[in-house]
């Protein structure tokens, strides 16, 4: 039994006990006036008082305590909001990365990232911010796949995907920024979820069939929380394993 248990119990019997010990002054007071009067009511209103609130916290606590669970398993994760679509969750991430430090990425190319916020990231990049791309293999069969399952023209994921690779190159070579400072890696292993890392924020999707990349469902998670570290964990085990993942040449 639950030490809470055994408190409510504890209580319960102590209520019990002033409810029975009023009851044997009204014997008394029946027998001897009404001198005990007085002492039955206290007890009475006490024992009373007592076994109620016991009752009401019993059942406070068992008719909220999914609500309790579900907070405490939220405030576990820190899972701080749930997007309907990517699309509303570049609100916010476009608004972290105007201050970012450092953004982690992977996903299927970023061609729309760069396209609307490639001026921004070169901004932060001049300012010291460190950036990291990982996108799946170009040329697998995975990424083949997958523009038929989201109903894209074929070789389109493949040429988003070269977007980024020249894009990472020219803007390496534009701001002279250190090999560190943005980097880019592809990896041969089935792609995994759509990842972005912005300091302490972290944005998590699935890949879904029959719907493009921007209308899919998305999670924030900060930092501080399980979500956050388990998927920056993943992140980097693959990022660091030299068996999947490998640095694209010229970059």
């Amino acid at each position: 039994m639950k030490v809470r248990n055994i408190v409510q119990v504890i209580i319960f019997l102590v209520g019990v006990v002033l409810i029975l010990t009023a009851m044997l002054f009204r014997a008394e007071a029946s027998v001897e006036g009404e001198k005990n009067i007085s002492v039955n009511i206290i007890l009475l209103s006490i024992g009373c008082s007592v076994v109620a609130a016991v009752i009401i916290n019993i059942f406070e606590h068992y008719l909220t305590l999914p609500e309790v669970n579900l907070l405490r398993f939220l405030s576990s994760w820190n899972l701080v909001n749930i997007f309907e679509t990517r699309s509303d969750m570049n609100k916010v991430s476009n608004e972290l990365m105007k201050k970012a430090k450092e953004i982690d990425i992977s996903s299927l190319g970023n061609k729309s990232l760069i396209n609307y916020q490639g001026d921004l990231l070169k901004n932060r990049l001049r300012d010291g911010m460190k950036i990291r791309f990982m996108v799946p293999d170009k040329d697998s069969e995975f990424i083949k796949q997958r523009e038929i399952d989201e109903n894209a023209t074929a070789g389109e994921i493949k040429n988003n995907i070269n977007y980024l690779i020249d894009w990472v190159r020219l803007t390496k070579n534009e701001l002279n920024l250190k090999n560190d400072q943005i980097e880019i890696k592809m990896y041969t292993c089935l792609p995994i979820e759509s990842i972005m890392r912005i300091d302490n924020h972290l944005f998590v999707g699935p890949f879904m069939v029959k719907k493009i990349s921007q209308l899919t469902m998305a999670y924030q998670y900060k930092k501080g929380g399980n979500g956050y570290h388990y998927y920056k964990t993943y992140f980097n085990d693959i990022w660091k394993d030299e068996n999947i993942s490998q640095k694209i040449e010229n970059n």
